[in-house]
């Protein structure tokens, strides 16, 4: 992906890592950026094959520790998929018509493509519901529930040859 296809995105992840005191480097700014744009759980494969075209390509090392540290930070997602590779994922989504207008990133569902292994979000199924004080207490002694995730196996659209 070339620099000009993440032009507008660019700007918003720069500006969003200076607003947040992070500290803005060319490979945080690249990442943040490909992350917003591509509104779907990427690998750290596709970061790399996706920032490769630029004049500065990120190493593997860097695009670890760049995915790493946003995921630290709360603005990605980390989420193992059953191939177990890593998957990353914005926190918050930007709003391609207002790229400076985030929203967040709700509890929501994600589609597994079992043919070609892409994830999808399914932004538009309702939220997780809250676990309910007697699910809690269906807990073994001393754990406590914090997120419900819910991870459906299938074969996506383009897979299925179904019409976009």
């Amino acid at each position: 992906m070339s620099l000009t296809q993440l032009q507008p995105y660019l700007e918003a992840a720069r500006t969003s890592l200076q607003e947040q005191s992070g500290r803005v480097t060319s490979g945080r700014v690249r990442v943040l950026a490909l992350l917003l744009k591509a509104g779907r759980p990427l690998t750290h494969q596709e970061v790399l094959a996706d920032l490769a075209t630029d004049a500065d390509p990120l190493d593997r090392v860097t695009a670890y520790r760049v995915l790493d540290w946003l995921v630290a930070q709360g603005w990605a997602i980390k989420q193992a998929g059953d191939d177990r590779i890593f998957r990353f994922v914005m926190a918050e989504h930007v709003d391609p018509q207002r790229a400076t207008s985030p929203r967040p990133h709700t509890q929501h569902g994600h589609f597994r493509c079992v043919r070609c292994h892409r994830t999808f979000c399914l932004d538009d199924w309702p939220q997780h519901p809250q676990l309910s004080e007697r699910e809690l207490k269906r807990l073994p002694k001393g754990f406590v529930g914090e997120q419900v995730e819910l991870l459906i196996h299938g074969t996506c659209a383009q897979c299925a040859g179904a019409p976009n």
